[in-house]
């Protein structure tokens, strides 16, 4: 009991300090490591494209070549960009709310390219784009967040997303939009990071932030906060807006006895078993109806 609630008042207090730090500083570090961490970031990058292109063939039975490819929430490199154009994709746009791309060094993307099929053509692709000369890459970046007024409809062929989707604060919006301008048989591809995003209380509390009633959650709302939402709400959501053929993965999880002994613990709404609380974090994959 104690440690529960220890564990509940220093993460009101994390809370707290994210939501001074990030209206002082706003949102500029979306991942645990510096871009400049050039080996880290560029074994992070294949990591996830390969994760992203295994998912595809094993639960969608398509491949990449020839594609639109959509990413939500691309983060601080083009990276992936660079990798499934290499992989055969013919065009890929990225959205962000945030431009986050001048942080990385030019030495990332000159080590990175070392390893591509095709290094002169993709770093002069990097070039258009950095220079806001969009051909085969397009960086677009809008606060709002709105796809229907960046894309045209029926357009995108795969959305990919990597440990970005938990952050949208409106996802109702978001996935209804995703169903306006991703063509029918276009597939969905996102791994989802369900955990505390903290890193002093992530590993000890994975399920940190669902201690909190939604009322004080909200209170301390800042920018890129996660929305706790959980699996079988991006399901239902997605099933509502003309989506079949889900799967959900789990990647990282909490065995049967840690989730029995924190869910007397956790706010209302997250104790029911349909919330799948010891799911900490997932692949989601789903295909637009036909």
């Amino acid at each position: 009991m104690l440690k529960h609630l220890f564990y509940f008042w220093l993460g009101l207090a994390i809370l707290c300090i994210n939501k001074i730090r990030y209206a002082v500083s706003g949102y500029k570090e979306p991942r645990p490591f510096s871009p400049t961490e050039i080996e880290k970031a560029i074994a992070y990058d294949k990591q996830v494209v390969e994760g992203w292109l295994s998912a595809l063939k094993t639960h969608a039975g398509q491949t990449i070549e020839n594609k639109t490819v959509l990413e939500l929430g691309p983060g601080a490199d083009l990276g992936p960009a660079l990798l499934l154009l290499d992989h055969g994709a013919s065009t890929y746009i990225t959205i962000d709310a945030n431009r986050l791309i001048d942080q990385t060094p030019d030495l990332f993307y000159d080590e990175l390219l070392k390893h591509a099929n095709h290094p002169t053509e993709l770093k002069a692709e990097l070039k258009k784009t950095q220079f806001s000369q969009d051909d085969k890459i397009k960086y677009v970046v809008d606060p709002t967040f709105d796809l229907t007024s960046s894309l045209k409809k029926e357009s995108i062929d795969v959305v990919v997303s990597q440990a970005a989707f938990e952050h949208f604060s409106n996802m109702e919006k978001t996935v209804k939009q995703l169903s306006e301008v991703v063509k029918p048989g276009g597939v969905f591809v996102a791994e989802i990071d369900l955990m505390t995003h903290t890193g002093a209380i992530r590993s000890r509390d994975p399920l940190n932030i669902y201690r909190f009633p939604n009322w004080l959650y909200k209170a301390l709302a800042y920018s890129g906060i996660p929305n706790r939402l959980r699996p079988n709400t991006y399901k239902q959501l997605f099933e509502q807006n003309g989506w079949s053929q889900i799967s959900i993965i789990p990647l990282q999880q909490l065995s049967d006895e840690q989730t029995k002994q924190i869910l007397p613990f956790l706010a209302s709404g997250f104790k029911q078993k349909d919330a799948q609380m010891n799911i900490l974090s997932m692949l989601f994959v789903a295909t637009k109806n036909r």
